[in-house]
């Protein structure tokens, strides 16, 4: 992760510093010791930004240094750069004119800065740990009779790595509430996990106690391939069919671009499940509608599972006739202030309930992140009811 974009991190660890440096310290009467020591943190950063970009995978495994990294990205240097810019942008304006002699850009640049660090420990530590249980009303003309208030619970995104002891409690609150509601069954909507299998191994035991009577069924996320780890590409393939394998392992029915039906008595529906490789160039794991709807007939109520919710538009929509899609992927932004998301701007499906001539798209938030980190946006289990629509 860091390797990927090591050069900007460079940059926001020196550039803030030596800003401030020529502010603070180069024009005034200090030891020289002090100069040197001024240094210090900036050096140690960039000797842990060196280590980190020596990792094979694109987040470590387990993941606690880069979350300490990160966490300390959070809550020192990225408040150092936001007051640093206010107070340069303050800086070039008086150069160019301004005759306020009370420095507003190192105001606003502290106050913004404290926000950043409370945001930052907020949703690493009481944030990451919220959990919302959302209950959610579906209803279709085109349901069969039978299936008329059938129950499912909708989770994605757990993302196993990320969670160290103490945060499995949020996942085990998460399994139990699935649990407890006796869902008719299970939809699990991909990433699994960050970057390999080790992670789910490591909590079997929590995943294995999910239980339905129809059955528990999956699909695989992005970060589900291998495209996050080193490695040959025959170590890559093995460790893609190890997440396959293990998903298995659990009772789960995984779903490559296939589908299957349940039913009840002479009624049936289709559960649709599509591969979430992002890369449409990748001979393995990319979504195939056409492929995972074969022999279905048009009839028929069909739900589709698939990844990404980019996806209900550019595929389910126009190359299949699914009622119902539920989709993960964006993790509500993860981040929410004043009502505003960070995939607000990237997807026209970010979270919740979408519309489209009588079709239905449901993205749930899903439970965890790369990083362990939400501020404004809880991870969400999702208990499903279906209704039959008079």
């Amino acid at each position: 992760m860091i390797a990927r974009a090591v050069l900007l991190f460079v940059l926001l660890i020196l550039l803030p510093d030596l800003w401030l440096y020529v502010r603070w310290m180069l024009h005034k009467e200090r030891p020289r010791w002090s100069r040197w020591l001024w240094w210090v943190p900036a050096l140690l950063m960039l000797a842990f930004t060196v280590g980190l970009t020596c990792t094979r995978d694109f987040t470590p495994h387990p993941q606690t240094s880069l979350n300490v990294y990160l966490f300390i990205l959070g809550v020192w240097i990225v408040p150092k750069a936001i007051y640093a810019l206010c107070d340069g942008v303050n800086w070039l304006m008086r150069r160019c004119g301004g005759s306020n002699h009370v420095n507003w850009g190192g105001v606003l640049g502290g106050m913004l800065a404290m926000a950043a660090i409370y945001v930052v420990i907020e949703g690493s530590t009481v944030g990451f740990s919220q959990l919302e249980v959302n209950r959610v009303e579906y209803r279709s003309a085109s349901l069969p009779d039978a299936f008329d208030g059938y129950r499912v619970a909708v989770f994605s995104d757990i993302h196993l790595d990320s969670y160290n002891d103490a945060d499995s409690v949020i996942l085990n609150t998460a399994l139990d509430s699935i649990n407890a509601w006796h869902p008719d069954a299970i939809f699990f909507i991909g990433d699994i996990q960050n970057t390999q299998p080790d992670e789910i191994h490591e909590h079997l035991w929590a995943l294995s106690r999910l239980k339905a009577p129809d059955g528990i069924f999956s699909v695989m996320g992005n970060h589900d391939y291998a495209k996050y780890v080193g490695g040959t590409d025959q170590e890559k393939a093995a460790n893609v069919e190890e997440t396959k394998r293990l998903q298995r392992e659990l009772g789960w029915h995984l779903l490559l671009n296939e589908h299957t039906q349940l039913r009840r008595g002479a009624d049936s529906i289709y559960i649709v499940g599509l591969e979430g490789n992002e890369e449409p160039h990748c001979k393995e794991g990319y979504r195939n509608v056409k492929l995972a709807t074969e022999g279905m007939p048009d009839e028929t109520f069909s739900l589709m599972l698939v990844h990404n919710p980019r996806y209900w538009r550019e595929t389910v929509l126009p190359d299949s006739k699914a009622q119902l899609t539920l989709s993960g992927h964006t993790h509500g932004g993860q981040v929410k202030i004043f009502g505003l998301s960070p995939t607000n701007i990237f997807y026209r499906e970010d979270a919740g309930m979408y519309e489209s001539d009588g079709r239905h798209l449901f993205v749930t938030k899903g439970l965890g992140g790369l990083i362990p980190f939400r501020y404004g946006v809880p991870g969400e289990v999702v208990l499903m009811t279906l209704h039959k629509k008079k």
